[in-house]
């Protein structure tokens, strides 16, 4: 009896390996679509940091051009 449990043991943790190998694929896609997604919300927002500082050179300009 504990040699059956023994061999069953082994029998589910070598196809617990085996199904490892595959399930390894579905995470590094959704790593890549984390990644993805990171890189272009870093670029959107390095845009809208750049229109903002456009923004604020033209208001203060207008500015001080008003106070004359």
């Amino acid at each position: 009896m504990i040699i059956l449990s023994g061999i069953t043991i082994l029998i589910i943790a070598i196809a617990l390996f085996v199904l490892s190998f595959f399930l390894n694929d579905r995470f590094e896609k959704i790593e890549s679509d984390l990644e993805q997604l990171s890189i272009s919300t870093m670029q959107d927002t390095y845009q809208l940091k750049k229109k903002v500082k456009i923004l604020e050179e033209e208001l203060l300009t207008e500015e001080l051009s008003s106070n004359d």
